[in-house]
């Protein structure tokens, strides 16, 4: 694995394909599977990115998990300025963000860090560099660890059970604009499964001036070893459909352990799901909802059908209007960038120790 990593071609063929170069919709492929014209086809799919429906297509980077599996939770007092804003967008470990009003805090974050050790590091590196206009000389947060070790759950696409069925119940006949009708919601669903999906090795291979095979082979070796998924669309927002709400919640699972986790591991509404240990709260999860009331409707399902099993439930509600940024994409190509620079930089060493 680590070896795989310390290759520069591998690096650059690694960051082209999570940035989505070369990798495309097959509308020749959509057509065959759903028996349209490949024009029709190809017009209804890009009304989907037009109105940001779903994104373009990419390969998911999933050894951030290994390389950072300490996912941090956290509620933070920040001042809301430019300074501030440009600190979300920029720094490489925040996920997402979210404004919210909770006790002192205004900012949810959403953080990958490699270990207690880094996340200590970055949070002193804010004061110590000044990145942020602080309302106190310290770092005021409210902080949730979660390890990967302890991840249930994470299907990032399963949401689209949820606005398939909202959509055959008459909830949404549109989002962002544009009408949902059953072809769009098949491509939707398609997209989002990887099916319709080809990779282009002739626009890397033309790119990196390597030959296209030496592409087709890298990226089959990245694919066994886990580093990259294979290629697939997503939601702008990831975990969540368009107009969607996300729900980070804490559970105290009292009694029937192992069946409310099978429950929750089935559950559409539910795309992460974590073993936890934060004060009293044994389970942490979100869960995503197109209207309050579905999620009221949902958290009592859960109380009827468990009765005495679920105790205390803390939420938190993140609404589209409150998100401030989500930015998978950077986190993990900032992730690469500072691999293959720190390969340079030991080139260089090895270069100038031989000279």
């Amino acid at each position: 694995m680590k070896k795989i990593l310390e290759d520069q071609l591998n690096l650059k063929i690694l960051e082209l394909v999570c940035k989505g170069e070369g990798v495309t919709v097959n509308n020749t492929e959509l057509s065959k599977i759903l028996g349209k014209h490949r024009n029709t086809i190809k017009n209804n799919i890009d009304k989907l990115f037009e109105h940001e429906i779903i994104e373009k297509p990419f390969y998911p980077f999933s050894h951030l998990f290994k390389e950072c599996p300490l996912l941090v939770i956290e509620k933070a007092n920040f001042q809301r300025n430019l300074k501030t804003n440009v600190f979300i967008e920029k720094d490489p470990v925040i996920w997402a963000a979210f404004f919210v009003k909770e006790n002192e805090y205004n900012t949810f974050l959403i953080e990958f860090h490699k270990d207690l050790y880094s996340y200590q590091n970055w949070k002193e590196s804010i004061i110590k560099e000044a990145k942020i206009t602080l309302k106190e000389e310290i770092y005021p947060s409210e902080a949730i660890y979660l390890t990967m070790r302890n991840l249930i759950k994470y299907d990032p696409t399963i949401a689209v059970q949820i606005l398939e069925a909202n959509y055959k119940n008459h909830h949404h006949p549109e989002l962002n604009g544009l009408r949902i009708n059953d072809f769009r919601l098949q491509l939707i669903k398609l997209l989002l499964s990887g099916k319709g999906i080809r990779t282009n090795e002739y626009h890397i291979s033309d790119m990196l001036n390597v030959h296209r095979r030496t592409v087709k082979r890298r990226i089959e070796i990245l694919l066994e070893h886990r580093i990259i998924d294979n290629p697939v669309c997503c939601f702008p927002r990831v975990w969540v459909p368009p107009k969607y709400f996300l729900v980070f919640s804490l559970f105290e699972i009292k009694n029937k352990n192992e069946l409310v986790l099978r429950t929750l591991r089935n559950d559409p509404h539910v795309p992460i799901l974590f073993r936890a240990v934060v004060d009293k709260f044994n389970l942490a999860l979100f869960s995503n909802f197109y209207k309050m009331e579905d999620f009221l409707e949902w958290a009592e399902e859960y109380d009827q059908r468990f009765p005495g099993c679920i105790g205390a439930v803390r939420n938190t509600f993140l609404s589209p209007s409150m998100t401030f940024s989500i930015a998978h994409n950077y986190v993990t190509l900032t992730f690469i960038q500072n691999i293959a620079n720190r390969l340079r930089g030991k080139v260089f060493v090895e270069m100038m120790k031989e000279s």
